[in-house]
């Protein structure tokens, strides 16, 4: 059954309320900045994974790191990391791969084999960043709505004790996510919204604790 009124309030006012530090770090110069907003962070971020240039997608990717883990305490560890194993072959590939398509396959990502980047959550992050308009992140916090209520696009997801693998159906049912996510935008809100910003609206009803409800609103929408 479609969204009632409420249930799409809800939905909108989650959606308002999502908030995230919108912070990017600035290799170049080598300091932290604080954006205006998520828009901002996403321009920056975008710019660099799409330039052809290897240093400024290692830019980029780290950049996607430095904003996945903004409220963790791993986000430098996980940084350096990143930035001290990745080779010079793995971002030529990268760099070729984002330069020739905006929304490139979970797989053709996951094949490269970038350092950080193994499961889900952050290989989606490089697809949002590259194309929020249709694509969207879908991490273990999102997946806490299949716990509640299996009956949504979520059931198609396989998940292992420690991470959401990247595998060839999951990257159908990533596929399915994001086509909902459209979908919702276009049925509900006249397409006023990417389908990135109503996927972070789940994401907000989420962190509010009102899993049970992101759940309902995703089953009926």
């Amino acid at each position: 059954m479609p969204l009632s009124p409420s249930q799409k309030e809800e939905l909108h006012k989650a959606i308002k309320g999502y908030s995230f530090p919108p912070e990017y770090y600035d290799f170049i110069l080598d300091r932290p900045e604080r954006l205006e907003d998520t828009r901002a962070v996403e321009a920056r971020i975008k710019a660099d994974l799409i330039s052809g240039d290897t240093n400024l997608v290692k830019n980029g990717l780290s950049n996607v790191l430095y904003w996945g883990y903004a409220q963790m305490g791993i986000r430098c560890t996980r940084v350096r990391r990143f930035r001290d194993n990745v080779t010079k072959d793995k971002l030529c590939a990268a760099t070729e791969l984002f330069h020739a398509t905006v929304s490139p396959s979970l797989i053709k990502i996951k094949k490269i084999g970038l350092p950080q980047f193994s499961g889900m959550s952050f290989i989606s992050k490089i697809r949002m960043f590259l194309d929020p308009e249709k694509s969207a992140t879908l991490d273990r916090q999102i997946m806490k709505i299949l716990q509640a209520l299996p009956s949504t696009v979520l059931a198609n997801v396989h998940v292992n004790p420690t991470q959401i693998p990247i595998t060839a159906h999951n990257a159908e049912a990533y596929k399915m996510w994001c086509r909902k996510m459209r979908e919702i935008s276009e049925r509900y809100f006249a397409g006023g919204f990417r389908a990135v910003d109503i996927e972070r609206g789940f994401f907000h009803l989420v962190q509010e604790g009102k899993v049970y409800l992101s759940g309902e609103i995703l089953r009926d929408a």
